[in-house]
């Protein structure tokens, strides 16, 4: 695997260790709102990508055979939802990271996994992509040496991540790329990266001519179940977490306003905790299926992580009239209606003093 482990360019890079799940959310809560402060002087994006590389998250879903201490899947959602909170390119980040490592556990060689994990615990991170044209990108043969190339789309700010996850096609298969980004002929469009504060952020145009492809840096896929692999299912639940903290955003703004109705305020809450209940009981499932052998475990996770998303992007649709007064012609009784509004009083109330929970 050497000729992945020598694509870093920062061979002496290290991570905090993070040796608890409290501590991570701890950090991330910390970094969340370093992310999402107002953009500053040019140079800024290195500094907080630097200060989230030296953070140990990026370690923190590494197994615990390679060292890591493997936090569940729901502290993996919890995370990208506090981020999602404050900055949304910081959530995307996160989320594409995990989910690249999903895929080394699932799918990497010994000496792939052992290469990354380590990496990522000494603050390496992987990125990931997909072709514009909305299909895998076909590797081809020369007669000497495997090459590819293409537009693709990555994880915002992935000019500064170490790989890239890509779908590409060989010998009739898709499977995944583990691409390193200092690859000669890997091209970004754009000069500079700049995480934008809370705002969503587009993805990163990558122009791809006539990169090398060693065999090293393809990832196996099993051929059983692999349209609900683990760490689709994963990419699923963190892009659910995702849309949550955006919404919890929302909600945190809609406060302090100080304009809102408590009806309405009560309603999105509840719908916010119900999704945040389903999105628990997702990354419960997705820790079964990483451990479970039958095919049943993965089918419950990937069920399990697509209500979580359907559900997140109900209350993610919800965001936009969240805290307005509520429709007369509600379909919910009276007894319902009252209680909901005194849970948004009590909720408005605790934003006022200072002493809300976590929404």
């Amino acid at each position: 695997m050497g000729t992945i482990s020598s694509t870093l360019d920062h061979p002496s890079r290290t991570a905090a260790v993070i040796g608890t799940e409290d501590e991570a959310l701890t950090i991330i809560r910390t970094l969340a709102g370093v992310f999402g402060g107002t953009a500053g002087e040019p140079g800024t994006a290195e500094l907080r990508l630097e200060l989230l590389s030296r953070s140990g998250l990026f370690g923190i879903s590494v197994p615990t055979d390679n060292g890591g201490i493997d936090v569940s899947n729901t502290v993996l959602a919890t995370i990208c939802c506090e981020a999602a909170v404050r900055s949304a390119p910081l959530a995307d980040i996160l989320a594409a990271h995990f989910v690249g490592l999903e895929s080394l556990r699932s799918h990497g060689t010994e000496g792939q996994r052992k290469t990354v994990f380590a990496a990522a615990l000494a603050g390496a991170r992987v990125a990931r992509g997909a072709a514009r044209s909305g299909e895998a990108l076909p590797i081809q043969s020369n007669g000497v040496a495997l090459r590819f190339g293409g537009e693709v789309f990555c994880t915002p700010c992935a000019r500064h991540a170490d790989w890239m996850l890509l779908p590409v096609q060989t010998g009739g298969r898709t499977g995944k790329l583990l691409l390193p980004v200092r690859s000669e002929g890997v091209h970004f469009v754009a000069n500079t990266c700049e995480p934008a504060p809370g705002a969503a952020q587009a993805a990163e145009h990558v122009l791809l001519k006539d990169v090398a492809v060693e065999p090293d840096f393809l990832l196996q896929a099993s051929g059983d179940a692999v349209p609900v692999a683990v760490p689709r299912s994963l990419g699923l639940l963190l892009e659910a977490a995702c849309r949550l903290g955006a919404a919890r955003g929302v909600l945190e703004r809609l406060l302090d306003a100080g304009d809102a109705d408590p009806l309405g305020v009560g309603l999105f809450t509840a719908r916010l905790a119900a999704t945040e209940a389903i999105i628990a009981d997702a990354g419960r499932a997705i820790d079964a299926a990483q451990i479970g052998l039958a095919d049943q475990h993965r089918i419950n996770a990937f069920q399990a992580s697509a209500s979580a998303l359907a559900s997140a992007q109900a209350v993610a649709h919800d965001a936009a009239s969240a805290g307005r007064e509520a429709p007369a012609d509600m379909p919910l009784t009276a007894q319902v209606m009252e209680a909901l509004a005194e849970s948004g009083r009590i909720t408005i109330d605790a934003h006022r003093s200072g002493g809300a929970r976590d929404v």
